[in-house]
Order: C-alpha cells, then sequence, then structure tokens
C-alpha cells in the first residue's frame, strides 16, 4: 500500500480506538480501565501490521 493510504488507514483507526474509549469511559463497565487498555493495544497492534505492507519507494 501507498505512504498515503497508510496514513489515511492510521487516522482512521486513531479517531474509532478514541471514541471507543470515550463511549466505554461514558458507559463505565465493570473492567473499563482493561478495555481502554485494550483498545490500546488493538489500535497499534492495527497500526504496525499495515506498517508491514508500505512500499517505501514509490
Amino acid at each position: 500500500m501507498s505512504k498515503k493510504v497508510f496514513n489515511l488507514i492510521v487516522g482512521i483507526t486513531g479517531g474509532i480506538s478514541t471514541i471507543a474509549s470515550a463511549i466505554v469511559s461514558f458507559i463505565q463497565p465493570t473492567y473499563t480501565p482493561a478495555i481502554i487498555g485494550a483498545i490500546g493495544i488493538v489500535d497499534t497492534a492495527i497500526i504496525e501490521i499495515c506498517s508491514l505492507f508500505v512500499k517505501e519507494t514509490e
């Protein structure tokens, strides 16, 4: 994938994870800190996986 598409994916996943964390904080289920931590871990994992497919030379 191109660097431009990678940056789009990073922006979208960052926004989604922020929204998801805000919703979890608002609802406050039993394991709120663990859920918010897991959301951050998944966001980082998605970015790292996508970075493996970025073409460095264009």
